[in-house]
This record gives C-alpha cells, sequence and structure tokens, in this order.
C-alpha cells in the first residue's frame, strides 16, 4: 500500500519520516524516484535535495538520464542484440568509431545515408564484409524505431555500481550527458560516497525490475511521480523543444508512437509497488510560461447585422475556414487557463479540413480593460501536423490512446479587415456568434465606434 499526496511539502515529509526511519540501522539511505517522462522527477528530487539539507542532512542525485548510453551505443546495441545475439566482441571499438562519425550531425542525419557510407568506412577494419552489410542494414532499421524511453538505452547497472559504490564510501564519477549531441560527455566531477547520508536516484526507470534487481540487498525508499496525460505532454514537448536538436513534428510522433506505449506497459506498473506516490500535475506557474505572449483585443456580439454593416464598410480578404479540436484531461476543470488546440484548415469553404497545427495556450494576465495578453508555446507550426497524421481521425486516436478525453470542437470563418485603417480579424464561431479581434497598433477612435455600435445591439 502507497502513501499518496498531492502537495509538494506532504510528499517532502513523508519521504523525510522514512528517510530518518531507514538511518535508525543504516549509515546511508538510498531514494529511488520513478514515473512517467516529464512528470517532474527531476524537480521532486532536488525540492528533497534542498529539503533535506535544511534539515540537517546532506544527500546527492544520481539521474538515469545521465546513464543514457548515447546514439552511438543505442542503436549498435540493438543491432548487436537483435542481428548477432549480442556476440559482437568489439563493440566498444565499433561505438568509439561510429560517435566519431556522427558525433557532429544533426540528430536526423545520424544514420542517413551518407553517414552510413562513412560508417562503413572506419567499421570495414573491424567486420568482414558480410557482417558489415548485415551491421549497417541493421542501423538503419532501428534508428527509424528508435525509442529513447526504453530501458536499454540506460546503462542501468552502471548506475546500480555507483550506487553501491556510494553506500561504500567510494568515489565514483559524475555521469554526464548532452541532449544536444545525443551523447555522453567526458566529466572530471566526482561524488564522494563519504560526503552524504542519503542517495537520491531519479529516473523513469528507477524501479525497473534490472535496477532492482542489482539493489536486492539495498533498503531503499520508493517514489512515483504521476500526472494527469495533458501535463505530460505539454511538460515533454516544451521541453525537448528547448534542449534538443529535434524537430517538434519528431518529439510529437515518437511521443505517440513509443513513448506512451512504453509509459503504459513498463513504468506505470511499477505504480503499484511505490513506497509514495506523488500527483504533481502542472502548476499554475508552468501555465504562464511560453515561447512568445500574444495581445489581443476582442469583443463579442451575437447581432449579425453589426457583421454585415462592418464588412459592407471595410476591405475584406477572402474567408478562411477552420476547425479547432480542444483536448482536455480527464477531470479538468474546464477553464480557459490551459488550452491545448489542434487546428484543421479546410480549403473547399468548409467540406473537408486537413490537420495543420497544434498550440498550446496558458494562462492570461490578470488585465482590469478587454487585453487578453497569454503565453503561447506553438507546438507544430501551420502545415506540419502533416508530418504526423494524414487526417484529424489518427491525430484523435492517439490523444486518446495517451488518456486525453476530447473538448469541444469549434468550426470558425475566419476573415479580415481593413476598417477605417484599422486591422481587424473577424472570426465566426459556429453556433455561438461573432468574435471582433483588434490588431496592433489600436485605433482607439475605431475601437470605441465599434463598441459602441456592439453596446447599441445589446440595447
Amino acid at each position: 500500500m502507497s502513501f499518496q499526496y498531492h502537495h509538494l511539502d506532504k510528499w517532502l515529509l513523508a519521504n523525510s519520516d522514512l528517510i530518518e526511519e531507514a538511518l535508525e540501522n543504516n549509515k546511508k539511505a538510498v531514494v529511488l524516484i520513478s514515473g512517467a517522462s516529464s512528470s517532474g522527477k527531476s524537480y521532486c528530487a532536488d525540492s528533497l535535495k534542498g529539503f533535506l539539507r535544511r534539515n540537517g542532512h546532506k544527500a546527492c542525485i544520481i539521474s538515469l538520464d545521465q546513464y543514457n548510453f548515447g546514439i552511438s551505443g543505442i542503436i549498435p546495441n540493438k543491432v548487436n542484440l537483435h542481428y548477432f545475439d549480442d556476440s559482437l566482441e568489439n563493440m566498444d571499438e565499433i561505438r568509439k568509431r561510429i560517435k566519431k562519425v556522427i558525433y557532429s550531425l544533426p540528430f536526423d542525419q545520424k544514420y542517413s545515408p551518407s553517414a552510413l557510407k562513412e560508417i562503413r568506412s572506419v567499421l570495414s577494419p573491424l567486420l568482414d564484409e558480410k557482417k558489415l552489410d548485415t551491421f549497417l542494414l541493421g542501423l538503419s532499421k532501428e534508428w527509424k524505431n528508435l525509442n529513447f524511453d526504453e530501458a536499454s538505452v540506460y546503462d542501468l547497472r552502471e548506475a546500480c555500481h555507483d550506487v553501491k559504490m556510494l553506500l561504500k564510501e567510494k568515489r565514483v564519477t559524475m555521469k554526464k550527458y548532452s541532449k544536444v549531441t545525443s551523447e555522453r560527455e567526458i566529466n572530471h566531477s566526482y561524488l564522494d560516497g563519504k560526503d552524504y547520508d542519503v542517495i537520491i536516484v531519479e529516473g523513469i526507470y528507477a524501479l525497473d525490475e534490472t535496477m532492482l534487481s542489482h539493489l536486492t540487498h539495498v533498503n531503499y525508499i520508493s517514489n512515483f511521480i504521476a500526472s494527469n496525460p495533458k501535463s505530460l505532454f505539454l511538460r515533454r514537448i516544451i521541453r525537448d523543444s528547448k534542449s534538443t536538436s529535434a524537430s517538434n513534428a519528431f518529439t510529437i510522433s515518437i511521443y505517440f508512437k513509443y513513448i506512451v506505449p512504453a509509459y503504459n506497459e513498463t513504468i506505470l506498473p511499477c505504480k503499484e509497488n511505490a513506497d509514495v506516490v506523488f500527483n504533481n500535475e502542472m502548476s499554475f506557474s508552468e501555465m504562464r510560461n511560453g515561447d512568445l505572449y500574444t495581445t489581443k483585443m476582442e469583443f463579442f456580439t451575437k447581432d449579425k447585422r453589426v457583421i454585415e454593416e462592418l464588412i459592407r464598410d471595410s476591405q475584406a480578404e477572402k474567408p478562411s475556414y477552420q476547425r479547432d479540436t480542444y483536448f482536455v484531461a480527464p477531470n479538468e476543470d474546464g477553464k480557459n487557463n490551459n488550452v491545448l488546440r489542434l487546428r484543421a484548415i479546410s480549403n473547399d469553404k468548409g467540406k473537408t479540413y486537413v490537420p495543420s497545427s497544434l498550440v498550446h495556450k496558458g494562462v492570461p494576465k490578470v488585465r482590469k480593460d478587454n487585453k487578453v495578453i497569454r503565453p503561447i508555446n506553438i507546438l507544430l507550426q501551420d502545415g506540419e501536423a502533416t508530418q504526423i497524421w494524414e487526417n484529424e481521425s489518427e491525430c484523435m486516436r492517439d490523444f486518446i490512446y495517451a488518456g486525453f478525453s476530447i473538448g469541444p470542437i469549434q468550426k470558425k470563418k475566419k476573415m479580415r479587415l481593413t476598417y477605417k485603417g484599422q486591422k481587424i480579424t473577424l472570426r465566426e464561431v459556429d453556433n455561438k456568434g461573432y468574435f471582433i479581434e483588434f490588431s496592433l497598433p489600436y485605433q482607439q477612435e475605431v475601437v470605441e465606434e465599434i463598441t459602441r455600435k456592439i453596446e447599441h445591439s445589446h440595447d
């Protein structure tokens, strides 16, 4: 039976209590923190370390992310396993030579045809021609099925070895992995077991069977960090867009193809055996962050006569047709503070629609006027959604499998107008009414004039 918490301070205190209990009979305590990708494991580990320091303990953190084999290790290791039954004896040298070839290449070109040609050249002294052909074929195929969220991506045995060395008060090298190069980097820093009484291990596979089987005689405290599907998705995509060289389209495609199934099949089951479970949903401050802030002033009316008069007296562009689908987490409160929207566009006046963009809108700033200023993360630019989904049905299927619910679906007719020099965007939303949005720079007299028209129509 697990202790369940929804507040960080309660989770911190629960772990502190269990650590003090462990230290009654042991010189050191080990805390394992598992959970979904982007559930907040690193944040929780850092928070626990600081909390323990303020309460007289010295803790270190071992992040399993840093034990990533790297692209030059993950793919060759899989080829060795799947094509050679793990029988190639010179894998260390093979990985080193491959790393020299692909290290500086952009992520999507690591195992491109041109890279494979160069890899063939550097590996030819190590493998006979038949094995080399098989090995290169395997590299190409395994690269297409890359999944960063498999246990085989991480050297869990090495991580367990380091934990045991720290428990014996030995010194270990701190591992360092770069998400920019997707490789292990040289690091000259060390952790000395003599300096710590608490060892915190965090990573998606911190409670994996491989990990636990190598910590059989260690009295550890196990944690699982949970979160809702929307928080997990947004944290992962927004984080990777800033910390990796991969495109958002690639990351989102991988998320639904590999990360969600891996979580459901291999990570989520660990929750049942955790001593402590922390439900860490997306915070208010997280929903105030974005790549950019949009500022808009808009008014709403249901009076079609106001709209017809505005169009008649304006220079109007050709209207566009959109269908917006909103994805929500189960039991979400429905407030307009955490919007995830797929936009599909139509080129035949609303008869058929094709997925186009994916956008997240966070919590608007507090204002007294009619301006709406809110953070936006553009997850997929206009037209990029078709790199992942051919149609809306495929997109819905992926989000539903990931645990989302389908929220409102709105059809919109959008038209850009120029009224007395003021740029205006007019949106007609099915079964709702009309939104009149003014673009910068605002012409105050025009804004006031149209505002009066709307107010009079309500009288």
